[in-house]
């Protein structure tokens, strides 16, 4: 089991400094890398996802592909609806809470940004205890993922293809 943690940030600036500092925090601890993004969504509404690097290897984090997962979170702002067919409905159908997923999906404003990770080895309590020490007041969002949802959610993964999770030159990373 883990969990599905989100901070909403009310400035793109404050996200990428909780990003980096759940990054360092990270190593510090010693645990295996786990994938941070931070979404961002701007004057137009564009959403851009933005994944934590692997120095080393030029790499996301974990793979990339948990980071691509929980930005399709803001990209349905859609209420789900029995029988849709939209990202949201799709999340909600293998298991993701259906609360935490429409909180999710309304949450990122304009000019706004959230950093989202997949907590295992962490622990949920010492994430959200790191990110509500941090400036920018942000809003914690976070839901348990149990087997049969984290399983299916991995299934999903896999349909990311590759090149999605290659980062274009001159996009922001961390």
């Amino acid at each position: 089991m883990s969990d599905l943690i989100l901070a909403i940030y009310r400035t793109q600036n404050a996200a990428f400094a909780a990003g980096q500092a759940l990054a360092v925090f990270q190593r510090a601890a010693g645990t295996e890398a786990e994938d941070i993004v931070v979404v961002t969504r701007d004057a137009s509404g564009r959403v851009g996802i933005n994944q934590s690097i692997d120095l080393a290897t030029g790499n996301p984090l974990g793979g990339g592909r948990w980071g691509a997962m929980i930005g399709l979170l803001f990209l349905d702002r859609r209420k789900p609806q029995p029988g849709a067919k939209g990202l949201a409905a799709q999340l909600g159908a293998v298991g993701l809470d259906e609360k935490f997923l429409q909180e999710a999906t309304k949450a990122l404003g304009k000019g706004g940004a959230a950093v989202g990770m997949r907590v295992r080895l962490l622990g949920r309590d010492r994430v959200v205890e790191k990110l509500t020490g941090m400036p920018g007041s942000p809003k914690i969002l976070w839901t348990r993922l149990d087997p049969d949802t984290e399983d299916a959610l991995i299934d999903m993964q896999g349909q990311i293809p590759e090149a999605a999770l290659d980062q274009p030159a001159g996009h922001d990373a961390f």
